[in-house]
């Protein structure tokens, strides 16, 4: 009989410890967006960072944990996070996901991964007018930025910053080609997409 109670108040205890735990980790995600629709990013990041620890396997808090990082600028680690979120599986809007890896990817200017992660969207969603436009555009980026190495290539006037990074196309470069785009396409439309990839455009739940 003893066992029996003892066994009781164990799975008691383990219960209001799952519930606190559960507790806790909507408290994080819960602050974490405060802070983010505040526009306080970097509390934001702590807040998502405190609850990857508590749920490391939640997907949910890797795609909030990747716009926080998107919003200070740190595309890397955004990048990195949307990844996670997508490798965790049974997320509620993997395009959306795929959408705002694409976004950090574009960032960092590696175009070939932006463009598989927008033609990764577009597999979920068709009708995404956003993804259509931002893979226009990083293929329309992609293309220049072959041309242009092929021709540092033939000139022999390839710089070492090129050489140790194949994918590098100055900002002042990217500027002009997307001030080029823009003329060629309706550039009220153009300046909204860039002003998306700017801010992050962060599409998703507010969980």
């Amino acid at each position: 009989m003893f066992n029996r109670i003892s066994l009781h108040l164990c799975s008691i205890l383990l219960f209001i410890c799952l519930v606190g735990w559960i507790g806790s980790w909507k408290q994080s995600i819960r602050t974490g967006n405060d802070a983010y629709w505040k526009q306080e990013y970097d509390a934001a990041v702590n807040a998502y960072q405190t609850a990857v620890s508590e749920k490391p396997e939640n997907p949910i808090t890797y795609h909030n944990l990747g716009t926080a990082y998107y919003k200070i600028g740190n595309f890397r680690k955004a990048s990195t996070a949307f990844q996670t979120s997508l490798l965790k599986g049974d997320i509620q809007n993997p395009a959306d996901v795929h959408y705002n890896l694409g976004n950090a990817q574009f960032q960092l200017r590696d175009y070939t991964a932006a463009i598989k992660s927008y033609e990764n969207t577009l597999h979920l969603n068709p009708h995404d007018s956003d993804a259509k436009h931002n893979l226009a555009l990083a293929r329309q980026l992609l293309k220049q930025q072959t041309m242009t190495q092929q021709q540092q290539k033939e000139s022999g006037e390839k710089t070492e910053e090129a050489e140790n990074d194949p994918t590098n196309l100055s900002k002042a470069e990217t500027d002009q080609l997307l001030e080029l785009l823009t003329k060629n396409e309706n550039q009220q439309r153009q300046k909204i997409l860039k002003q998306k990839l700017d801010s992050g455009y962060r599409r998703d739940k507010d969980w």
